[in-house]
Formats: C-alpha cells, sequence, structure tokens
C-alpha cells in the first residue's frame, strides 16, 4: 500500500503504465465493480488483483456481517474530496477497499471479539 509520496507516485507512474497495456487487450471489467466503482477505480482495483469481484471498504463488510481476514492486504483507490479554493484542481485521498475473497462471514463459532465489533 504506498504511504509516501514517493510510494505513491511510483504507484501512480505503475498503474499507467498497466492500464495503458491493459487497454491493448479490452479486459472486461466485472459489473459488479462498475456497479461500485468509478471505471479508474474499478480498473485500479483489478490492476492490483485481477481476480476482484466485489469490494467494499472495512466497515461496509463489517456492517454487511463479514470481516476482514487478518493480513488482508488493501485496494488502493482514489476518493475524490472536492477542488482547492484557488483553482479547479480537484484534490483526491487513497482509501483502501477489500475483496470479498479477502472477507469471512461471521457466524456464531468466530471468536467473540469478531462478532462484537460486527454488532458495534
Amino acid at each position: 500500500m504506498p504511504r509516501s509520496k514517493e510510494d505513491k507516485k511510483l504507484f501512480i507512474d505503475n498503474l499507467r503504465a498497466a492500464a495503458k497495456e491493459l487497454g491493448e487487450t479490452n479486459p472486461t471489467i466485472p459489473s459488479n465493480l462498475l456497479d461500485s466503482f468509478s471505471p479508474s477505480n474499478a480498473l485500479m482495483i483489478l490492476l492490483q488483483k485481477p481476480s476482484a469481484t466485489q469490494c467494499a471498504g472495512f466497515h461496509a463488510w463489517k456492517a454487511a456481517g463479514r470481516s476482514v481476514r487478518k493480513g488482508a492486504k488493501g485496494l488502493a483507490i482514489l476518493v475524490p474530496l472536492g477542488a482547492k479554493e484557488d483553482s479547479d484542481t480537484p484534490i483526491f485521498s487513497w482509501r483502501y477497499v477489500f475483496d470479498i475473497s479477502d472477507t469471512q462471514e461471521l457466524t456464531d463459532s468466530s471468536p467473540k471479539l469478531a462478532r462484537e465489533l460486527s454488532l458495534a
């Protein structure tokens, strides 16, 4: 997951190169991703995890009765925050989502702490 400015720049450069390469092969983006995310974020998700089908944030999975598995790596997306006051330059923030394959359903046999967190 990109953290520093250099990591983020490298991440974006790699995404641009991969998107160009992917664009030449005309991939099919799963409709589940396009229903939930912008085309550019759906592409970012697929570039990081080609097998992704359904993605949501940590709290959305918790609300759906699923927990993110320990050690799962988030998939970076860009969320618009608005624009700078002086110009029309958009401001973006990094957010992380998880694929359904990185989650597990909370059941009565789930650890007590996980069940309690899902009810909070």
